[in-house]
């Protein structure tokens, strides 16, 4: 029978204890990170993005002091120049969107497809709830629940146990794509200023 604490999703688990799993599915979701970050370098001209970010973040302080102001004049001279700046701005938002539709779709199938049955669809535990996330009480009420079958009998697996309606086991429990999430999110700022590949964005 499997632990509590044990990846859920699949029987056999290559990381059987929840330490194993979290580690190895960080390492691996770092890894993807850099190699995103490396992707970004070869496909972005980020000097570039950094230059139409300048001159854009720019124009709209002016204007935005302009209507403060209420400078007529200048404002009409900076509307001359707003579909320059807006079509920048498209060209960064395209530059930037590029590499992220190369690597999400491989990514988003991996994860969802392949992982799982390698890593089980729960990896750690969370200290706090967060939505959409981690197993809440409700889930594992839930997915402690014996799965049916059509006829209404519970569905046995092939170790001869009984199958649950989910993975969930205990509160807190943080779902696979919601650690990758996590991982990524907090290594993300670390791996762009190593790799030198932080992309700008536009104030408003």
């Amino acid at each position: 029978m499997q632990s509590l604490i044990s990846p859920q999703y699949t029987s056999h688990p290559a990381f059987p204890d929840m330490i194993s799993a979290m580690l190895a599915a960080l390492i691996i979701a770092v890894g993807m990170n850099f190699a995103f970050a490396m992707l970004r370098k070869k496909t972005t001209d980020i000097e570039k993005m950094n230059k139409i970010m300048k001159e854009t973040n720019e124009w709209r302080k002016q204007y935005t002091d302009a209507i403060k102001k209420q400078d007529k004049p200048k404002i009409e001279e900076l509307k001359k120049r707003q579909a320059y700046v807006n079509k920048m701005a498209l060209e960064m938002q395209q530059q930037q969107m590029r590499p992220m539709f190369i690597y999400m779709i491989p990514s988003f199938l991996i994860w969802i497809f392949v992982f799982p049955a390698i890593f089980g669809a729960t990896v750690s535990l969370s200290p706090i709830y967060i939505p959409w996330i981690t197993c809440s009480d409700t889930n594992v009420q839930t997915d402690t629940q014996p799965k049916l079958d059509a006829n209404g009998q519970p569905v046995i697996n092939p170790d001869g146990g009984t199958t649950l309606n989910g993975p969930c086991r205990l509160p807190g429990q943080v779902y696979l794509w919601g650690w990758f999430l996590l991982t990524s999110f907090g290594f993300s700022g670390i791996i762009s200023k190593v790799t030198k590949t932080s992309m700008p964005s536009i104030t408003g």
